[in-house]
């Protein structure tokens, strides 16, 4: 049985979530043709189109899940390209004004190796080295500088886009139009053109802004780990960094703020917002380091979800993935994993159609859905954190006072327990979903003591 749904896809957008989607879509369709604004040279670089390229970037382990088994050998090939393999938490401290943690919450005070590893490069290495996979697939092309203007639309229906190169109009017949376009693509605008409604969001103000350079040789950094973070925990401290050992030898810094106390992008500015970090830690490191790059600055004031899944109508055979969908505030480093998540979830709903011969009508009612069960995970705890603070905008995702009470006595037990702290971390990476908190025997664990607590003289 063919598992062919089509002869040609349009894949918009050569970002991570484009060239993992056109790899998903390859096993299906003839042809797969990514269409991507900016010009694309054969090495790691940053794309025009990424301002936040140049600041950190790491894929979680679930996301990594996903590429190893879409790209055979991926995390050997990152490696021998020069990305920086750590261990979680042994590799990662966090530096707190009362100490050293080895945990997001401070918690867990000791270095626990919890058995996985997590990899830090540039974003411009990880995007090459998944892009090189990618058109190594024979019926994947990649389309540079092409600006794509709408979508060709007839009777409900999406058949193809109308696309500029170097000026020159264009249009591209297909079967599937994925909208991989990130945070700024035009899908709502050309749902409006076509007669359809525009997703509802839902938005959280974070008022989120950091700056980034690169170091050589900082003060005993490589003792301390490949990925050291420091800050301080909500809602007191607003200010954050994080020192990561990537390719070449080189570290990477991001000093971040919110609320209006936003790191500079001069050098005397990024120092001193660093010697005000709620730890001296990170500015005794970089004190008389060498600077090997520019300092680049990136806000981000919003959150936002587009609920797709929402709609009544939709045209077919168009669906939207990745930021498109989702952008989250990047200091919890969930953009990328999400998106290849949804790409994942996209597989398995055209591995089911491709063996049942069901074809592609509704696909985008059927996806719509399970790529908004990908985002919930990563969006209720980033959330969670963000409303830390009273100064974030927007609405808070519902969480009982019991419930938080049961995460804040489950928190309590991950510097008890490496069992415990492994699964917490399996829900943070995105390899679990959250309801396993609520798992047996975790539960009667957690729910023991919550009841010492309450009744102290009967423990």
């Amino acid at each position: 049985m063919s598992s062919r749904l089509g002869e040609n896809a349009v894949v918009i957008g050569g970002s991570i979530a484009g060239l993992v989607t056109a790899r998903v879509l390859s096993d299906y369709f003839e042809h797969v043709t990514i269409l991507e604004r900016d010009h694309i040279e054969p090495r790691p670089q940053v794309r025009k189109s990424t301002p936040q390229g140049h600041h950190l970037h790491a894929v979680l382990r679930g996301g990594l899940q996903v590429l190893s088994r879409l790209y055979p050998d991926f995390t050997a090939v990152l490696e021998g390209m020069g990305a920086v393999p750590g261990r979680i938490t042994l590799d990662a401290p966090l530096y707190l004004p009362d100490g050293v943690a080895y945990s997001l919450t401070g918690t867990v005070k000791e270095p626990r190796d919890l058995g996985f590893q997590l990899y830090s490069q540039s974003r411009g290495l990880l995007e090459h080295c998944i892009r090189q996979y990618s058109l190594a697939v024979p019926c994947i092309s990649l389309e540079c500088d092409a600006t794509v203007d709408g979508l060709i639309h007839r009777n409900g229906r999406v058949e193809g886009v109308r696309y500029r190169r170097d000026g020159e109009p264009l249009s591209l017949s297909s079967d599937l139009v994925v909208d991989c376009g990130g945070r700024g693509s035009h899908a709502r605008r050309w749902l409006a053109e076509n007669g359809f409604e525009s997703p509802p969001e839902s938005v959280i103000g974070v008022d989120f802004a950091y700056s980034s350079t690169k170091f050589i040789n900082p003060n005993h950094a490589r003792e301390s780990g490949t990925l050291v973070a420091f800050g301080g925990p909500p809602p007191k401290y607003t200010r954050g960094a994080a020192l990561v050992l990537i390719e070449d030898g080189v570290w990477q810094v991001s000093v971040a703020g919110r609320f209006g106390d936003y790191p500079p992008d001069d050098a005397a500015g990024f120092m001193n917002f660093v010697k005000d970090l709620p730890t001296p830690k990170l500015y005794e490191m970089l004190e008389g380091a060498e600077r090997v790059d520019e300092i680049a600055h990136y806000r981000f004031p919003t959150s936002v979800l587009r609920h797709y899944e929402r709609l009544e109508s939709f045209p077919e055979r168009f669906i939207v993935l990745g930021d498109a969908i989702c952008s989250f505030n990047p200091v919890y480093g969930q953009g990328m994993s999400s998106a290849i998540l949804q790409a994942d979830a996209l597989e398995h709903i055209l591995a089911e159609r491709a063996a049942q011969a069901s074809g592609l009508d509704a696909l985008a009612a059927a996806f719509f859905p399970k790529a908004a069960e990908v985002v919930s995970t990563p969006w209720v705890l980033a959330a969670n954190f963000d409303f830390s603070y009273p100064q974030t905008k927007g609405e808070r995702p519902p969480m009982t006072p019991d419930t938080m009470r049961y995460v804040l006595i489950l928190d309590a037990l991950t510097a008890e327990d490496i069992e415990v702290q492994k699964t917490v971390s399996d829900v943070f990476n995105l390899v679990r979903p959250p309801s396993v908190l609520w798992d047996e025997p975790l539960r009667s664990r957690v729910h023991e003591r919550m009841h010492e607590f309450d009744h102290p003289e009967r423990s």
